[in-house]
C-alpha cells in the first residue's frame, strides 16, 4: 500500500491513474484497476474524482461509511433521483450489534439493501457483504423470526464490496470484489456472526 510519503501522493493528483491488480497500490477516486493478464479493467472502476455523497444528506446516519456507500452504490432505486411526489420513506437501520450487526437501507418501496462488514486491510479498504432483500424478508429479520446470521439466506445480488477509505470523502468509492449466486457460496467467515477479519493484503478481485 502507498504511504502518505510515497511519490504518488506528491505527484498524482488527476484521476485516471492505472493501478495494477495485485500490486498493493491503493486506488484513489477515478483510478482504473487493471489486470495485466486480461488486458482490461474489471468492473466497476473506482468512483469519481469528486465526492458527491450520492446527493443525499447522511448527516444523521449512524451506519458506517463503508457499508453505507456500498449499499447506496448497489441499490436499484436512487432515492435522491426520484420526483418528490414519488419518494418512499427512507430507511437507515442497524440490526444487532458486534459480530452479528447488519446494516439496512431502502431500495424502493418493496426492497431493501443489507450489508455486513467483513473486515479491512490496513486503513485503506473496508470490505462489506451486500445483498438485496424484499421488504417481507426484511420484516422477518426485524421481528427476529429469522436470525441475523441467516440474513443472506434469502438475499439476491450478493456481492463482496470494497470501499476505499479516504479521509473526508463521502462518495461511492466502491468496487466489487466477488459475487455469489446464493448464500451457499459465501465463505462462512464473511457472514454475520463471524469475527471481523483483518487482511494482510488486498483481496483478489474475481469479477471479470
Amino acid at each position: 500500500m502507498s504511504s502518505p510519503s510515497s511519490p504518488r501522493d506528491d505527484e498524482h493528483e488527476a484521476p485516471g491513474h492505472a493501478v495494477l491488480a495485485g500490486s498493493g497500490e491503493r486506488p484513489r477516486p477515478g483510478d482504473l484497476v487493471i489486470d495485466q493478464d486480461l488486458g482490461v479493467a474489471p468492473e466497476p472502476l473506482v468512483g469519481a474524482d469528486t465526492s458527491t455523497a450520492l446527493d443525499e444528506d447522511e448527516s444523521s446516519t449512524e451506519i458506517p461509511a463503508g457499508p453505507l456507500w456500498a449499499m447506496k452504490a448497489r441499490r436499484h432505486t436512487q432515492w435522491h433521483l426520484l420526483a418528490s411526489s414519488e419518494r418512499h420513506q427512507r430507511l437507515r437501520e442497524t440490526l444487532g450489534s458486534g459480530e452479528d450487526s447488519l446494516h439496512v437501507i431502502d431500495d424502493g418501496r418493496h426492497h431493501a439493501m443489507i450489508a455486513h462488514v467483513v473486515g479491512s486491510v490496513g486503513g485503506d479498504v473496508e470490505y462489506s457483504l451486500v445483498g438485496r432483500l424484499t421488504r417481507e424478508h426484511l420484516g422477518a429479520l426485524q421481528a427476529g423470526t429469522v436470525p441475523l446470521t441467516s440474513a443472506f439466506g434469502e438475499a439476491s445480488e450478493i456481492t463482496l464490496c470494497g470501499t476505499a477509505v479516504e479521509v473526508g470523502v463521502e462518495s461511492s468509492n466502491v468496487f466489487d470484489v466477488a459475487r455469489y449466486a446464493d448464500s451457499g457460496e459465501i465463505p462462512s467467515t464473511y457472514l454475520p456472526g463471524a469475527p471481523r477479519l483483518t487482511f494482510s493484503a488486498p483481496l483478489e478481485i474475481t469479477i471479470y
